[in-house]
């Protein structure tokens, strides 16, 4: 064989040596302290190992209407960008500010913008904002005191948030060792972190340190939104 040939055939051969690349799927419930399914938690999952960086999104949609932000939490990679759209027929406003129960969390970015009506042809006004730096970001609308929402920029890819059953999915996480780290905007306290072996298809479950508050339902759409 010649060399040319021998050195184009050895990174094919490493990598049969190797094996395929393994991924796990987590199906996480996550429980209230009283033992209820806890919605707008976001999981994430940290591997022991170094990972390969994973395509992300360019952007993520955050909506206004009803006098609320909807999602009222969202969990995003770091570099992404946030589009924020007003769909309620009157102005709103849209700024990071401090957050938690007692007000005393700093975000991790500032921002502010003054966002106008949709149109009577249903233009949607809109106003994007690239997140750069990990942390949490506590949503605001200057004009509307009670509009709340969370923004949690993550560090890893794998990152999602819990539906009204307290469920997340997190797809292609490496195999092997691993921490699942909990946050809800309702914590005074850190949550306790859970280690895992990451290996196929697993339905861990984890429980909040806290019962989150329940949310009311929105208000009627045809009462605000076009």
């Amino acid at each position: 064989m010649k060399p040319q040939a021998h050195r184009a055939l050895r990174p094919l051969l490493l990598a049969l040596l190797a094996g395929p690349t393994l991924a796990a799927q987590l199906q996480v419930t996550v429980l209230g302290l009283d033992g209820k399914p806890a919605p707008d938690v976001v999981v994430q999952a940290v591997p022991a190992a170094a990972w390969s960086p994973q395509p992300q999104p360019t952007a993520v949609e955050i909506v206004q209407q009803n006098i609320r932000f909807v999602p009222f939490v969202t969990v995003v990679p770091v570099g992404t960008t946030v589009r924020f759209v007003n769909r309620d027929r009157f102005d709103h406003h849209v700024r990071s500010q401090p957050g938690g129960p007692l007000g005393n969390v700093a975000p991790a970015q500032q921002f502010e913008y003054r966002i106008a009506a949709i149109k009577s042809n249903g233009v949607a006004a809109a106003a994007e904002v690239k997140l750069d730096t990990a942390g949490i970001i506590a949503l605001g609308c200057h004009l509307h005191g009670s509009m709340r929402g969370h923004v949690l920029i993550s560090n890893t890819p794998w990152a999602g948030v819990s539906d009204e059953r307290g469920q997340v999915t997190l797809a292609n996480v490496p195999d092997g060792q691993l921490e699942l780290k909990l946050w809800h905007p309702d914590q005074i306290t850190d949550q306790p972190t859970t280690r895992l072996q990451a290996s196929g298809n697993q339905a861990p479950e984890l429980k909040l340190n806290l019962s989150p508050r329940r949310r009311p339902p929105p208000p009627p759409s045809s009462s605000y939104a076009n």
